[in-house]
């Protein structure tokens, strides 16, 4: 009987894949249920009356500015990738002119319409939501190729799912929300922008149907369900739905808490998956020496002491003297746009076989 018993949990055991990316107890903490920081965000601004500016000061100071620098600690900072990438690394430091270029081209009258800052402002803001959505894409990919979920009908199902998940909430705070009124240069209350609004509606709930339905499909040919990339979906997307709902009365004086809420969860996952790496790569008992990298990454608390100095430097300028849609903004989100466009080639696991060593991607952890 006790034979029976263990034989049939091994079994449902054997239906459930669980390799995580660091382990169970990190991936858990860092990656899935730091989405708890975002809730949190959003009750202490609702709920306890805590004001947007003790809040966006928070987050900005102590979390996003701080994981901009993660970056810069395996580019820059890294004097082997420097020589690797120098044409990536060099030539994406013209994005900080794009920013003043557009500014500077409104005020000109450029082709006879001071259009150019406003969508330059507008374009920054679509870059930082599809970067954020990128990045959940992202994790969700890393779980997939641990526990070798990479059939091309999953593949679908699952990108489909988190793309359309984290559209349809942005597009509908777009046309309802207070903060973004005046800010689209394009009508969102009009009839286009409603149906473009319910066809990725309809599209997400016919992906949400087709994800449960295929996990349900492979439980009953006896094919394991990957537990972890189904947690992390759990995860962010409800949380986008959330927010952004909730946060839809929110005036456009205050926009910044609705940012701060939907990016902490962000920036706690790229603080962990950088400390990972980090470790890994510069850490590691006679690890070669990568120049300024490695000292940074000696220890967490040199980590976090470089990092918190970047974040002040970068934001304290950023939500103080700088006038919100002049020039030196537009430089200012010159270093979000490098480290977005950086972002979107560094983490590339399929096509770099140091990364994928350096994250552990090839061995089984539980």
């Amino acid at each position: 009987m006790a034979s029976a018993v263990v034989a049939a949990h091994e079994k449902r055991t054997d239906l459930i894949a669980t390799r995580w990316i660091i382990n169970r107890k990190d991936d858990l903490i860092w990656f899935i249920g730091s989405v708890a920081a975002s809730y949190a965000l959003l009750l202490a601004n609702l709920t306890l009356g805590v004001s947007v500016a003790i809040l966006t000061w928070i987050w900005a100071l102590g979390f996003d500015g701080p994981h901009v620098f993660g970056t810069i600690s395996r580019t820059y900072a890294d004097s082997e990738e420097r020589r690797r990438r120098a044409r990536l690394f060099y030539g994406s430091l013209a994005l900080f002119l794009l920013g003043p270029a557009m500014v500077l081209a409104g005020r000109a009258r450029l082709l006879g319409t001071e259009v150019w800052g406003p969508l330059f402002f507008f374009f920054a803001s679509m870059w930082a939501y599809y970067h954020l959505v990128k990045q959940h894409y992202g994790f969700m990919v890393l779980y997939k190729k641990k526990n070798d979920d990479l059939a091309e009908i999953d593949n679908l199902i699952d990108r489909a799912f988190i793309l359309l998940g984290m559209a349809y909430p942005f597009l509908r705070f777009l046309s309802h929300s207070a903060s973004a009124e005046g800010r689209v240069p394009f009508p969102t209350r009009s009839g286009p922008f409603w149906w473009a609004e319910t066809l990725v509606l309809c599209a997400f709930l016919v992906s949400l149907i087709l994800l449960v339905a295929r996990q349900g499909q492979r439980l009953y040919l006896r094919r394991t369900v990957n537990l972890p990339k189904l947690l992390l979906l759990g995860a962010c997307v409800p949380m986008h739905w959330v927010v952004l709902r909730v946060l839809e009365p929110v005036p456009a004086a205050d926009a910044a808490v609705v940012v701060a809420t939907l990016t902490i969860y962000h920036n706690i996952q790229y603080h962990r998956i950088i400390w990972f790496h980090n470790r890994n790569k510069y850490g590691r008992a006679h690890a070669a020496d990568y120049g300024a990298a490695s000292a940074i990454s000696k220890n967490v608390w040199r980590y976090i002491g470089f990092a918190l100095v970047f974040g002040a430097a970068y934001h304290i300028p950023h939500y103080t003297i700088v006038p919100p849609n002049g020039v030196a903004m537009g430089f200012i989100w010159g270093g979000a746009f490098i480290h977005y466009y950086l972002d979107s080639k560094i983490w590339r696991v399929r096509r770099d076989t140091d990364l994928s060593n350096n994250l552990h991607m090839g061995g089984r952890v539980l």
